[in-house]
Protein backbone atom coordinates (compact mmCIF):
# COMPACT_ATOMS: atom_id res chain seq x y z
CA UNK A 1 0.00 0.00 0.00
CA UNK A 2 1.57 3.36 -0.89
CA UNK A 3 1.20 6.69 1.44
CA UNK A 4 -1.48 7.50 -0.79
CA UNK A 5 -3.62 4.68 -0.60
CA UNK A 6 -2.51 4.56 3.62
CA UNK A 7 -3.99 8.56 3.64
CA UNK A 8 -6.80 7.73 1.03
CA UNK A 9 -8.05 4.85 3.68
CA UNK A 10 -7.48 6.93 6.69
CA UNK A 11 -9.75 9.84 5.32
CA UNK A 12 -12.35 7.55 4.44
CA UNK A 13 -12.15 5.84 7.67
CA UNK A 14 -12.39 9.12 9.79
CA UNK A 15 -15.68 10.34 7.45
CA UNK A 16 -17.56 7.45 7.65
CA UNK A 17 -17.09 7.41 11.61
CA UNK A 18 -17.99 10.90 11.91
CA UNK A 19 -21.31 10.30 9.51
CA UNK A 20 -21.98 7.22 11.65
CA UNK A 21 -21.49 9.34 15.08
CA UNK A 22 -23.79 11.97 13.53
CA UNK A 23 -26.88 9.59 13.67
CA UNK A 24 -27.26 8.88 17.79
CA UNK A 25 -25.83 12.51 18.25
CA UNK A 26 -28.51 14.02 16.21
CA UNK A 27 -31.07 11.77 17.84
CA UNK A 28 -29.65 11.99 21.35
CA UNK A 29 -29.87 8.13 22.68
CA UNK A 30 -28.36 4.90 21.38
CA UNK A 31 -30.76 2.60 20.76
CA UNK A 32 -31.56 -0.19 23.54
CA UNK A 33 -33.71 -2.73 22.44
CA UNK A 34 -35.13 -5.54 24.74
CA UNK A 35 -31.74 -7.33 23.49
CA UNK A 36 -29.56 -4.59 25.45
CA UNK A 37 -31.50 -4.79 28.48
CA UNK A 38 -31.92 -8.63 28.62
CA UNK A 39 -28.83 -9.42 27.74
CA UNK A 40 -26.05 -7.55 25.81
CA UNK A 41 -24.81 -5.71 29.15
CA UNK A 42 -24.76 -8.76 31.06
CA UNK A 43 -22.68 -10.49 28.52
CA UNK A 44 -19.97 -7.65 28.89
CA UNK A 45 -20.11 -7.99 32.37
CA UNK A 46 -19.50 -11.34 32.30
CA UNK A 47 -16.94 -10.63 30.14
CA UNK A 48 -14.23 -8.70 32.29
CA UNK A 49 -15.81 -10.42 35.76
CA UNK A 50 -17.14 -14.17 34.74
CA UNK A 51 -20.21 -14.38 38.23
CA UNK A 52 -20.62 -18.25 37.71
CA UNK A 53 -20.55 -18.49 41.37
CA UNK A 54 -23.21 -15.98 41.36
CA UNK A 55 -25.62 -16.33 38.48
CA UNK A 56 -27.48 -19.06 37.25
CA UNK A 57 -28.84 -18.21 33.49
CA UNK A 58 -29.66 -14.44 34.92
CA UNK A 59 -29.81 -13.25 31.02
CA UNK A 60 -31.45 -16.63 30.33
CA UNK A 61 -29.64 -18.55 27.60
CA UNK A 62 -28.53 -15.95 25.84
CA UNK A 63 -26.05 -15.56 28.69
CA UNK A 64 -24.08 -18.44 27.24
CA UNK A 65 -23.38 -17.04 23.98
CA UNK A 66 -19.62 -15.36 22.93
CA UNK A 67 -19.41 -12.50 25.19
CA UNK A 68 -16.15 -10.51 24.37
CA UNK A 69 -17.22 -8.28 21.29
CA UNK A 70 -20.40 -6.99 23.92
CA UNK A 71 -17.64 -5.58 26.46
CA UNK A 72 -17.38 -2.64 24.93
CA UNK A 73 -21.30 -2.00 24.87
CA UNK A 74 -20.68 -2.78 28.73
CA UNK A 75 -18.04 -0.25 29.36
CA UNK A 76 -19.95 2.43 27.16
CA UNK A 77 -23.06 1.99 29.56
CA UNK A 78 -20.97 2.75 32.41
CA UNK A 79 -19.87 5.98 31.33
CA UNK A 80 -21.25 9.13 33.29
CA UNK A 81 -22.26 10.87 29.91
CA UNK A 82 -24.68 11.67 27.78
CA UNK A 83 -26.63 9.07 26.04
CA UNK A 84 -26.06 10.66 22.74
CA UNK A 85 -21.95 10.53 23.22
CA UNK A 86 -21.90 7.52 24.35
CA UNK A 87 -23.73 6.47 21.10
CA UNK A 88 -21.83 8.62 18.80
CA UNK A 89 -18.35 6.82 20.25
CA UNK A 90 -20.06 2.81 19.38
CA UNK A 91 -21.18 3.85 16.09
CA UNK A 92 -18.35 5.44 15.09
CA UNK A 93 -16.07 2.57 16.45
CA UNK A 94 -18.05 -0.06 14.48
CA UNK A 95 -17.79 2.03 11.00
CA UNK A 96 -14.20 2.66 11.57
CA UNK A 97 -14.29 -1.17 11.79
CA UNK A 98 -16.18 -1.98 8.62
CA UNK A 99 -14.30 0.44 6.18
CA UNK A 100 -11.15 -1.08 5.54
CA UNK A 101 -11.82 -4.24 4.94
CA UNK A 102 -14.15 -3.26 2.42
CA UNK A 103 -12.01 -0.42 0.76
CA UNK A 104 -9.25 -3.39 0.72
CA UNK A 105 -12.25 -5.19 -1.20
CA UNK A 106 -13.56 -3.02 -3.55
CA UNK A 107 -9.64 -1.84 -4.89
CA UNK A 108 -8.64 -5.76 -5.24
CA UNK A 109 -12.16 -5.65 -7.26
CA UNK A 110 -11.63 -2.41 -9.27
CA UNK A 111 -7.92 -2.43 -10.04
CA UNK A 112 -7.77 -0.23 -12.93
CA UNK A 113 -8.98 2.34 -11.16
CA UNK A 114 -6.43 5.09 -10.67
CA UNK A 115 -6.16 8.72 -9.49
CA UNK A 116 -9.22 10.69 -8.22
CA UNK A 117 -11.60 7.87 -10.67
CA UNK A 118 -9.76 5.27 -7.94
CA UNK A 119 -10.39 7.39 -4.88
CA UNK A 120 -14.15 8.13 -5.96
CA UNK A 121 -15.07 4.12 -6.62
CA UNK A 122 -13.61 3.43 -3.61
CA UNK A 123 -15.61 5.94 -1.27
CA UNK A 124 -18.87 5.03 -2.95
CA UNK A 125 -17.90 1.57 -2.37
CA UNK A 126 -17.48 2.60 1.12
CA UNK A 127 -20.48 4.84 1.46
CA UNK A 128 -22.75 1.88 0.11
CA UNK A 129 -21.28 -0.41 2.68
CA UNK A 130 -22.11 1.61 4.70
CA UNK A 131 -25.99 2.74 3.46
CA UNK A 132 -27.21 -0.81 4.22
CA UNK A 133 -30.21 -0.90 6.05
CA UNK A 134 -28.70 -3.92 7.42
CA UNK A 135 -25.44 -1.76 8.83
CA UNK A 136 -27.87 1.16 9.53
CA UNK A 137 -29.56 -0.74 11.83
CA UNK A 138 -26.51 -2.50 13.44
CA UNK A 139 -24.81 1.15 13.84
CA UNK A 140 -27.79 2.35 15.65
CA UNK A 141 -28.05 -0.56 18.09
CA UNK A 142 -25.70 -2.81 20.50
CA UNK A 143 -25.83 -5.58 19.22
CA UNK A 144 -22.70 -7.53 18.26
CA UNK A 145 -23.11 -8.45 14.37
CA UNK A 146 -21.68 -5.65 12.80
CA UNK A 147 -17.87 -6.65 14.63
CA UNK A 148 -18.65 -10.60 14.26
CA UNK A 149 -18.87 -9.50 10.40
CA UNK A 150 -15.81 -8.18 10.22
CA UNK A 151 -13.07 -10.82 10.43
CA UNK A 152 -15.38 -12.15 7.14
CA UNK A 153 -14.82 -9.18 5.72
CA UNK A 154 -10.92 -9.40 5.75
CA UNK A 155 -11.23 -12.85 4.86
CA UNK A 156 -12.69 -11.89 1.80
CA UNK A 157 -10.28 -9.06 1.15
CA UNK A 158 -7.13 -11.93 2.14
CA UNK A 159 -9.37 -14.00 -0.81
CA UNK A 160 -8.89 -11.72 -3.61
CA UNK A 161 -5.25 -10.71 -2.79
CA UNK A 162 -4.31 -13.78 -4.51
CA UNK A 163 -7.09 -16.57 -6.18
CA UNK A 164 -4.68 -19.58 -6.11
CA UNK A 165 -2.36 -19.29 -2.86
CA UNK A 166 -2.55 -21.70 -0.18
CA UNK A 167 -1.07 -19.47 2.28
CA UNK A 168 -3.95 -17.09 1.17
CA UNK A 169 -6.89 -19.79 1.44
CA UNK A 170 -5.69 -20.41 5.07
CA UNK A 171 -5.46 -17.15 6.03
CA UNK A 172 -8.94 -16.45 5.15
CA UNK A 173 -10.26 -19.84 6.48
CA UNK A 174 -8.51 -18.54 9.72
CA UNK A 175 -10.39 -15.37 9.62
CA UNK A 176 -13.42 -16.93 8.64
CA UNK A 177 -12.90 -19.09 11.94
CA UNK A 178 -12.41 -16.18 13.83
CA UNK A 179 -16.10 -14.85 12.60
CA UNK A 180 -17.85 -18.09 13.03
CA UNK A 181 -16.14 -18.12 16.80
CA UNK A 182 -17.30 -14.64 17.38
CA UNK A 183 -21.32 -15.81 16.14
CA UNK A 184 -21.66 -19.24 15.36
CA UNK A 185 -24.31 -18.44 12.89
CA UNK A 186 -21.73 -17.07 10.42
CA UNK A 187 -19.77 -20.51 9.98
CA UNK A 188 -22.74 -21.15 7.19
CA UNK A 189 -20.50 -18.90 5.01
CA UNK A 190 -17.44 -21.54 4.59
CA UNK A 191 -18.92 -22.77 1.29
CA UNK A 192 -17.93 -19.45 -0.14
CA UNK A 193 -14.42 -19.87 0.42
CA UNK A 194 -14.42 -23.39 -1.10
CA UNK A 195 -16.70 -22.35 -4.30
CA UNK A 196 -13.95 -19.59 -4.12
CA UNK A 197 -10.94 -21.54 -4.10
CA UNK A 198 -12.52 -24.72 -6.38
CA UNK A 199 -10.76 -24.70 -10.13
CA UNK A 200 -13.66 -25.45 -12.32
CA UNK A 201 -10.99 -26.75 -14.86
CA UNK A 202 -10.79 -29.71 -12.27
CA UNK A 203 -13.55 -32.08 -10.61
CA UNK A 204 -12.07 -32.60 -7.78
CA UNK A 205 -10.83 -29.91 -4.88
CA UNK A 206 -7.08 -29.91 -4.90
CA UNK A 207 -6.17 -31.42 -1.13
CA UNK A 208 -3.78 -29.47 -0.61
CA UNK A 209 -5.43 -26.26 -0.68
CA UNK A 210 -8.32 -28.24 1.14
CA UNK A 211 -6.10 -29.04 4.05
CA UNK A 212 -5.02 -25.62 4.10
CA UNK A 213 -8.41 -23.78 4.66
CA UNK A 214 -9.47 -26.87 6.98
CA UNK A 215 -6.58 -26.02 9.18
CA UNK A 216 -7.25 -22.44 8.73
CA UNK A 217 -10.48 -22.36 9.53
CA UNK A 218 -10.10 -24.28 12.45
CA UNK A 219 -7.04 -22.90 13.80
CA UNK A 220 -8.79 -19.06 13.62
CA UNK A 221 -11.67 -20.42 15.79
CA UNK A 222 -9.73 -22.28 18.15
CA UNK A 223 -8.02 -19.27 18.98
CA UNK A 224 -10.70 -17.26 19.57
CA UNK A 225 -13.14 -19.07 21.09
CA UNK A 226 -10.88 -21.14 23.63
CA UNK A 227 -11.44 -18.69 26.35
CA UNK A 228 -14.89 -18.90 26.17
CA UNK A 229 -15.03 -22.29 24.94
CA UNK A 230 -13.16 -23.38 27.67
CA UNK A 231 -15.35 -21.67 30.10
CA UNK A 232 -18.10 -23.93 29.39
CA UNK A 233 -16.50 -26.78 29.37
CA UNK A 234 -15.50 -26.55 32.49
CA UNK A 235 -19.20 -25.13 33.92
CA UNK A 236 -21.16 -27.52 32.20
CA UNK A 237 -19.14 -30.15 30.44
CA UNK A 238 -20.21 -28.64 26.68
CA UNK A 239 -18.31 -25.78 25.37
CA UNK A 240 -21.02 -24.94 22.92
CA UNK A 241 -23.70 -24.79 25.92
CA UNK A 242 -26.40 -24.56 25.37
CA UNK A 243 -26.03 -26.39 21.66
CA UNK A 244 -24.83 -29.29 20.66
CA UNK A 245 -25.94 -31.31 23.93
CA UNK A 246 -26.22 -34.89 21.82
CA UNK A 247 -22.58 -34.74 20.93
CA UNK A 248 -21.12 -33.38 24.63
CA UNK A 249 -23.66 -34.07 27.00
CA UNK A 250 -23.62 -31.69 29.98
CA UNK A 251 -24.74 -31.15 32.66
Amino acid sequence: MTRAHALELAVLTLLAAAAAAAVPWSTGYLAWSWDALNHHVYLGLIAESPRWDRDVVAASFQAYQYPYLYWPVYRLALLAGPGAAVGAIWSAFQAAMVVPPVWLISRRLMPDAKGAEGVFVRALACAMALASTVVLVGLETTANDLLAAVPLLWAVAVALRSHGSKRSAALAAALWGVSAAFKLSNAIYLPVLLLWWWQPERPWFPLKRGLAIAGGAIGGFVLAYAPWGWQLWSLTGNPFYPFFGGWFGGR
